[in-house]
C-alpha cells in the first residue's frame, strides 16, 4: 500500500531539500516540486502531497541524505531558486520545467562534464530588478544562465534548446532556455532552430 506522508512529514522534506516555501506556501512549494522532479515519472503538478509526489519526495529527500542531486541525476532544486531569497511576497521560489532539466541533463552528457547554473527562476520583481525582459524565460521555470563552455555554433548544433544567449567578448554561450514548451515563445525559437543573441559583455 502507498504511503501517503502528513503535510509535517512533507514540509521538513521540503525544506530538507531547498524548497524553503514549504511552511509558507505548501501548496506552492508541493507544485514546484511536482515541477521539475525528474528521478522518475512525471508528476501531476496539482499541489498535493499524494501518494506519487510523497514517494517522489522521499526519495528526493533520502538522496538529499546520502549528498546526491534531488531534482535529476545531476541536479538540484536550490541550483534554480530564485535568487530574491523569498523577498517579494509572491515568489514561487522554485518552478523549473521538468523539460528543461531533461534538456539540461542531455547537454550535460553531450559535453560530458557538469554544468554549472548560475541562475534559474525569476519572480516577476526580482527579473525587473536584475534587468531581465519582461518576457524572460526565467519568469516561466525555462530558461537557466550557465557557466560558458560552448561557442553559440557548436550549442546550435547539440540541438537541445529553443533559446540561447551568448557572450560577444567570448562567442560562449551563458544562457538557455525551453521556450518552446512554456508558454510564452514570443520569437518562434525551437530546438535546432533556436532564437539567438548577444550579450553586451
Amino acid at each position: 500500500m502507498a504511503t501517503t506522508l502528513t503535510k509535517d512529514q512533507a514540509q521538513a522534506m521540503l525544506l530538507a531539500i531547498g524548497i524553503d516555501n514549504a511552511r509558507t506556501s505548501f501548496s506552492t512549494a508541493v507544485k514546484g516540486f511536482q515541477r521539475g522532479w525528474n528521478l522518475g515519472a512525471a508528476l501531476v503538478e496539482d499541489g498535493d502531497c499524494g501518494p506519487k509526489t510523497s514517494a517522489a519526495l522521499t526519495k528526493s529527500f533520502a538522496r538529499k541524505r546520502k549528498g546526491m542531486p534531488t531534482m535529476s541525476a545531476h541536479f538540484s532544486y536550490t541550483e534554480f531558486l530564485c535568487k530574491c531569497g523569498g523577498k517579494f511576497s509572491d515568489c514561487r521560489r522554485v518552478w523549473t520545467l521538468r523539460t528543461h532539466v531533461r534538456r539540461l541533463e542531455a547537454y550535460r552528457s553531450k559535453i560530458g562534464m557538469p554544468v554549472r547554473v548560475v541562475s534559474g527562476c525569476r519572480c516577476p520583481q526580482w527579473n525587473s530588478s536584475v534587468g531581465g525582459a519582461s518576457q524572460s524565460q526565467h519568469k516561466f521555470g525555462a530558461a537557466s544562465d550557465i557557466q560558458g563552455v560552448l561557442k553559440v555554433d557548436r550549442m546550435r548544433a547539440l540541438g537541445q534548446f529553443a533559446g540561447m544567449g551568448f557572450q560577444r567578448s567570448t562567442g560562449l554561450v551563458v544562457h538557455v532556455d525551453s521556450r518552446d514548451v512554456s508558454g510564452a515563445n514570443t520569437t518562434g525559437g525551437r530546438q535546432g532552430a533556436p532564437t539567438t543573441w548577444q550579450y553586451a559583455a
